[in-house]
């Protein structure tokens, strides 16, 4: 299943709804936003599928800039 960058941003908030539920929900959520943040503050698309980009740049906080 292809997961996008806003689609990761929207299943981090369910998670956090998630976590007074299951601690492990908070872990992935906030994994989840940093990811997406990361991304986007690169210039990423909301659009851009984030399991190609974590593949590409298994650490989002080394992933290049993208050039506008």
């Amino acid at each position: 299943m292809s997961v996008t960058i806003l689609e990761a941003l929207e299943n981090a908030e369910i998670n956090f709804k998630n976590a007074s539920k299951s601690p492990i929900c908070a872990m992935l959520a906030t994994e989840q936003l940093h990811n997406a943040i990361a991304f986007l503050e690169r210039g990423h698309s909301p659009y851009a599928i984030i399991d190609e980009l974590l593949e590409k740049y298994p650490n989002p906080d080394e992933a290049p800039y993208v050039e506008k």
